[in-house]
């Protein structure tokens, strides 16, 4: 049987490991879609007041 030291050691690195974990896995894959956002059909799709004027 383990002391109640090795115990609290083994339960304090445990939470140290794990605590934060689901902001690590976000930091690690970034904000950005991995889809692109400017297409040809969503320009297509713009209000032509938006896109710019072609002179």
């Amino acid at each position: 049987m383990a002391s109640r030291t090795q115990e609290t050691k083994f339960k304090r690195e445990l939470r140290r490991k794990k605590g934060g974990k689901d902001t690590k896995r976000a930091r690690r894959r970034g904000t950005t879609p991995s889809f692109p956002i400017h297409t040809e059909a969503a320009d297509a799709n713009a209000p032509a007041e938006a896109k710019p004027k072609a002179d």
